[in-house]
């Protein structure tokens, strides 16, 4: 009896709960409710990536035109040094560009999800480090009748348009595409929105005070990775 009992044991905990009636029959028909995208995942990331490097580069001139009647203002009024202008440049397209890669990657293993959670946490730091500490240009560059907002509020408005720009790009290319870490992945795309914007901001604004700076520019970095993190997870889900 001891040895018969000790045998059917093993059996009871191989056989495990049954599922509920009805549960395949109901995953089946979500399953065929979904349609099948027409666009594979790699495409849509190829679109993705030329919409943001047409659309945010076409607003920064807009908006410069617009606001300064002329273009580029950033780069070419006000800088201490041209050495140093080139080296924040430099740095800021590096992160940009290192922030996309890293988003855009589909795989998710454990070395590419550290990956993931390094870009979520240090884009926004390492941006402000490099836009607050010595900022790059002189105070008062702008002639009147132009003057520089001190909280940054034309900054804002274009951070908005190139944020949502880009974060909306790169969430349309992996809708549906991210079954595994889809908050972490969130907010990376939203850190690499947001490096995207901090570049626009770089090349449409000479501000040098730290409220504008801070407002203007840093902020909305910080704003596109938690609205990444928080609003984005669900459009990644299959």
């Amino acid at each position: 009896m001891a040895n018969t009992r000790q045998d059917e044991a093993p059996r009871r905990f191989e056989s495990g709960p049954e599922a509920p009636p009805g549960l395949y029959a109901e995953i089946c028909s979500v399953i065929r409710a979904t349609p099948a995208s027409r666009v594979d995942t790699a495409t849509r990331t190829r679109v993705a990536l030329a919409a943001v490097f047409c659309l945010i580069p076409a607003a920064v001139v807009i908006a410069s035109q617009f606001v300064y009647q002329r273009q580029a203002v950033g780069l070419v009024v006000g800088a201490d040094s041209t050495v140093h202008l080139l080296l924040v440049l430099a740095l800021l397209a590096a992160l940009t560009l290192a922030a996309t890669f890293v988003a855009l990657r589909r795989s998710a293993t454990g070395s590419q999800i550290a990956s993931l959670f390094v870009a979520a946490a240090l884009v926004a730091p390492i941006y402000a480090a490099v836009t607050l500490i010595d900022p790059l240009h002189a105070a008062d560059v702008l002639p009147p009748p132009v003057d520089l907002s001190p909280w940054g509020a034309r900054c804002i408005v274009l951070a908005a348009i190139t944020g949502a720009i880009a974060l909306g790009s790169f969430a349309a290319a992996l809708r549906r595409a991210v079954p595994v870490a889809s908050r972490l992945r969130g907010a990376v795309l939203g850190a690499a929105a947001g490096a995207w914007t901090g570049l626009a901001l770089f090349v449409f604004c000479p501000a040098s005070q730290y409220p504008h700076l801070l407002i203007g520019h840093v902020l909305p970095v910080v704003a596109l990775t938690l609205a990444g993190a928080i609003v984005i997870p669900r459009v990644l889900r299959p």
